[in-house]
């Protein structure tokens, strides 16, 4: 009894939730493979329809035809997430020894204009240090992060760096901060605004 719930906690512990080192690699494969299944169930019933009625005139070419909605929104979540690149290992392993802090890896932060691609996020004291990509302006994302943050947790500063180095040094300083009330909320409100 005791080894079939170890084995439960293990299973359930070992999914990659949104904001997961990895969850940015799995669930480009995911959305890809569910893509692939549906393209696959779309031929399946336009051929069936096909080979029982020897035309496309039919009910199973409608149902085919309605079946690519679906198909479509996760192709599309996939090409999406493609041109952005996975986060170091290297990194990855070197910040997480990083304690006392909230990290967040690889977020699609997503909004009406574009998505940005925060490589981490680190969360304490009611603040959120951001690690990405040379392509994003500073301060338009601070500013931008600030503002989604605001509509529902209250964030005392939002930094963004460029340089991995830079923001490894402030995350260790922050990590000696108190925890914020709002700490935890600060990383829902992000993973919801996230792919």
């Amino acid at each position: 009894m005791k080894n079939t719930t170890k084995n439960i906690t293990k299973k359930t512990t070992d999914k990659i939730q949104k904001g997961d080192y990895g969850y940015l690699f799995r669930g480009r494969l995911k959305e890809l493979l569910i893509t692939l299944v549906l393209m696959l169930m779309v031929g399946i019933i336009f051929y069936t329809g096909y080979l029982k009625y020897h035309n496309t005139k039919n009910i199973f070419t409608v149902f085919a035809i309605v079946s690519v909605i679906p198909m479509a929104r996760f192709l599309v979540t996939y090409i999406v997430m493609v041109p952005y690149k996975i986060l170091d290992k290297e990194i990855y392993h070197d910040i997480s020894k990083v304690e006392s802090v909230i990290l967040v890896y690889d977020a699609l932060l997503s909004s009406k204009e574009k998505i940005t691609h925060l490589k981490i996020v680190a969360i304490r004291d009611n603040s959120a240090f951001v690690f990405l990509p040379e392509k994003y302006d500073v301060h338009k994302t601070e500013k931008y992060l600030k503002t989604v943050l605001s509509t529902e947790a209250k964030v005392s500063t939002v930094r963004c760096f460029h340089k991995y180095e830079e923001f490894k040094r402030m995350t260790v300083n922050l990590s000696k901060n108190e925890s914020g009330k709002y700490d935890q909320k600060i990383k829902e409100v992000l993973l919801t605004y996230s792919m």
